[in-house]
């Protein structure tokens, strides 16, 4: 099936089973964040592990999964503050613009998924528990006849 303009349904294409989130190839994103506990109260986490990957051509975009540090920190890969709750102001993990590359550019655009698990304690029993978040986002490669941008 070819590329898919304006609306899938209206087009005979399937509804996509997750929110159509689409970042330029070489471009960062923000991924912003609350954590909450199963009363819907917002929790720090003790710990959160990431992992990016290309699904398209099944390959880790990021040598995952990679735990983070509670005090944050800026890599190559990922740049995040302390550890927070998210609330009142969501916690942000920014994906870094190297990161953000398509693995085989010519392809125009490739699925990819991020994946966030993380643990925290319980705002009711005191007892620890884990959460699993993901987010599918199409990464669109923007090629120029110059090749120069």
């Amino acid at each position: 099936m070819g590329l898919i303009i304006g609306n899938r349904a209206l087009q005979g294409s399937s509804n996509l089973p997750y929110l159509q989130q689409q970042t330029f190839d070489g471009e960062e994103t923000w991924v912003p964040l609350t954590f909450l506990d199963r009363n819907r109260v917002p929790v720090v986490p003790t710990s959160i592990r990431v992992e990016l990957d290309d699904l398209t051509n099944s390959v880790q975009m990021d040598n995952g999964p990679l735990t983070l540090n509670p005090l944050g920190a800026s890599t190559t890969s990922y740049t995040y503050p302390a550890f927070s709750s998210g609330s009142p102001t969501p916690w942000l993990l920014q994906l870094s613009a190297t990161l953000m590359q398509m693995t085989y550019p010519y392809q125009g655009s490739q699925i990819c998924k991020l994946k966030l698990v993380w643990k925290a304690v319980d705002s009711v029993t005191a007892i620890a528990f884990g959460q699993t978040y993901e987010t599918i986002f199409e990464l669109v490669s923007t090629p120029t006849v110059s090749g120069s941008l």
